[in-house]
């Protein structure tokens, strides 16, 4: 089986076979195009050295952000791809990054260096593949698996224990049995690792489909980047369990979930380096948790709290509790929409200026605003300028 590689790599890779050099695209690009799924980025390896590279490619606009590690990025079609030249296993002292870079000439030793055999494919210009070990065949039984040792391959590089679970997760693959019992063993060696690194791998691994079961068939894993997790008990991790099955493929949702299973929500985020705008998605889901559900006043009120979508928020709820009606929910929401509710100060029919012309100042205008849209809410007055005025009026009196 062939795959099909669009203009825009196939001109970078005849740039490089005519000025007689091996190229190849590799890894996740080749990897998607065998399971059919769409492919975003393309990776081109070659023999070429980095200088020969950046000759080759002088007419081209280029990126030499990853040149000393061999990589530049080369823009055709105002499309961005990489190409790195062949290397070979080096030691890696801090079990993430190669003590030095070592080029090679060879093909098979570059994919030899590589994490997973998923990950290793090749295709030449006709798309034609090169599968040193056993990639295709995994493929097929849908199988995370290390190339050669898998205690070297998480030795060499501890942030392949999350990439292994986030590529398990997120392609709905079982990790092999020496892979999985190698990830166990070496997972402690993750407190080698940046927390930007493990925030960017948990977060794809949380927005991925498989995340719930794997979460729970490696929880020894995951204690480790969040310590809090050891202290819940059975019960506590069976009802995070749960939550997280029933949760949606979104990793605000499920980071909420965690947060409050574990507690010091503040503590965990900082801790995985999640973005500010992250934390206040969290702790607003986090802070509304356990408003009631019933009514349009209950609705409207969430919804004049509420910083992100309201569909998330119904799901989340329904994450936290199986009873909850997702369907009345997402109901009460369109009947406020279509009916043009009001459930914030700023669609309130009087504003600050009108309340001082009636004599309020200072705090005083702030708290009769709130009081004025909590009854609003409460349907106990209707959103009309005059309505509001008259019991501001009466309340003055």
């Amino acid at each position: 089986m062939a795959i099909e590689i669009p203009s825009y790599v196939s001109d970078l890779m005849k740039t490089l076979l005519n000025s007689r050099h091996e190229c190849f695209v590799v890894g996740g690009a080749v990897r998607s195009a065998l399971l059919c799924a769409e492919v975003h980025d393309y990776d081109l390896t070659t023999d070429a050295l980095p200088d020969e590279m950046k000759e080759i490619f002088s007419s081209y606009r280029t990126i030499e952000t990853g040149i000393r590690h061999g990589t530049l990025t080369v823009l055709s079609e105002g499309k961005p791809v990489e190409i790195t030249t062949y290397r070979k296993d080096s030691t890696y002292s801090d079990h993430r990054h190669p003590d030095k870079v070592e080029f090679t000439s060879r093909l098979q030793e570059d994919c030899a260096r590589r994490d997973f055999t998923v990950n290793a494919l090749c295709a030449d210009i006709d798309g034609n593949l090169y599968d040193f070990f056993e990639g295709r065949k995994d493929l097929k039984q849908k199988l995370i698996r290390c190339i050669g040792s898998a205690d070297e391959r998480f030795d060499e590089d501890a942030l392949r224990i999350l990439r292994a679970l986030r590529f398990a997760a997120r392609l709905g693959f079982q990790i092999e049995k020496k892979t999985s019992d190698a990830l166990r063993r070496k997972k402690d060696l993750l407190l080698y690792i940046s927390a930007e690194r493990i925030r960017d791998e948990f977060t794809g691994f949380l927005n991925a489909s498989g995340c719930a079961e794997l979460f729970e068939e490696y929880a020894e894993v995951f204690e480790v980047i969040i310590p809090k997790l050891k202290q819940l008990n059975e019960e506590e991790k069976k009802q995070l369990f749960g939550q997280l099955k029933r949760s949606e493929n979104d990793h605000i949702l499920r980071l909420a979930l965690i947060v409050l299973a574990a507690g010091s929500q503040e503590e965990i985020m900082k801790s995985l380096k999640m973005t500010n705008h992250e934390m206040k998605d969290v702790s607003n889901l986090l802070s509304l948790s356990e408003r009631p559900l019933d009514t349009l006043s209950d609705i409207r009120r969430i919804k004049r709290d509420l910083k992100q979508d309201f569909k998330r928020y119904a799901l989340f709820r329904y994450a936290l509790n199986e009873k909850t009606d997702v369907g009345q929910m997402m109901n009460l929401n369109r009947m406020i929409i279509e009916n043009g509710d009001c459930y914030s100060l700023k669609d309130l029919a009087v504003r600050g200026n009108d309340l001082k012309e009636l004599g309020f100042c200072g705090k005083e205008i702030s708290e009769r605003l709130n009081q004025l849209l909590e009854d609003v809410i409460d349907s106990k007055l209707a959103n009309e300028k005059e309505v509001l005025l008259d019991s501001l009026r009466y309340t003055k009196q």
